[in-house]
């Protein structure tokens, strides 16, 4: 029972942390990398404090830490600024179901460097993952330009999520998921710290600074802590089932909280792609 409830409010922590990016840098200008270095200072934070608690040794050899690098820039440089380009210009009901796909390039980019299987499984599902986007982007299609945007914004972070989740599977043969993610967001803090600084003034003029940190703190802090938690109670797979739900509980809360529309398309669209996740996870 105590894993299922960790599964759950770890989905409920990721679909709240877009709504909180998307609160917080709706129609600004800011540099995305800014934005994804800005709110990873605050995951950091809260990670430093886990590590205390957790078994944590960062003597590791030169790969681990070129595996971290690189999956930090698929992740967080490439990915998240990608998402959060989106979210400046998009409704979060575009971005999110077509950015959460990334389990199908997962599988992918893990085949061709991981040497792990391909199955009809995987087929299947990422056909109703592909079908999912499909009328996620009909359903908005008279948005224009503005959807996209959204969706190219989207594919853009999916590609690069599964490329990052791809290596951090690499780096978790010489390290564990503190180890990897303290390491990963202290590279993206250092990388651009220079640029936050260099951007602080237009930061705290167009950004809801408070919102994107917390937004941080659930997506990339309080999130993947309770999934590792979920996992070590109930295993990987059922976890990760209760995590496919997370783009329909972010469509659905982005209407409640952001007033954002949700039409019949979208919401059979965005199911779609949470039972593709779903199948992958079996």
């Amino acid at each position: 029972m105590l894993g299922e409830v960790f599964a759950l409010v770890a989905a409920l922590s990721f679909s709240g942390a877009a709504i909180f990016y998307r609160a917080g840098v709706r129609g600004s200008q800011v540099n995305p990398i800014v934005l994804s270095g800005l709110r990873g200072m605050f995951a950091l934070a809260l990670l430093l404090v886990v590590g205390f608690f957790y078994r944590v040794d960062f003597s590791k050899p030169p790969v681990f830490y070129l595996a971290v690098f690189l999956s930090m820039l698929g992740s967080f440089i490439l990915g998240d600024s990608s998402f959060l380009y989106g979210l400046q210009r998009a409704p979060l009901g575009v971005v999110y179901p077509v950015a959460y796909t990334f389990s199908v390039f997962t599988a992918l980019f893990s085949h061709f460097i991981l040497g792990e299987e391909l199955t009809l499984r995987d087929a299947v599902s990422s056909l109703l993952i592909v079908l999912g986007v499909a009328l996620v982007y009909s359903e908005n299609f008279s948005l224009g330009k503005q959807a996209l945007v959204g969706a190219l914004a989207g594919l853009s972070a999916s590609v690069s999520w599964g490329a990052g989740a791809t290596l951090m599977g690499l780096a978790l043969r010489w390290g564990n998921a503190v180890e990897v993610n303290i390491s990963r967001l202290s590279m993206l803090v250092i990388a651009t710290l220079p640029l936050i600084l260099k951007n602080s003034s237009e930061v705290f003029r167009q950004v809801r600074v408070h919102l994107l940190a917390l937004g941080g703190i659930l997506g990339i802090g309080v999130g993947p802590l309770l999934f590792m938690n979920s996992i070590s109670f109930i295993g990987a797979s059922r976890s990760s089932i209760f995590i496919s739900s997370t783009p329909v509980l972010t469509v659905l809360l982005s209407r409640i909280f952001l007033g954002e529309k949700t039409g019949g398309k979208l919401l059979l669209g965005t199911l779609a792609v949470s039972a593709g996740l779903a199948l992958q996870s079996l």
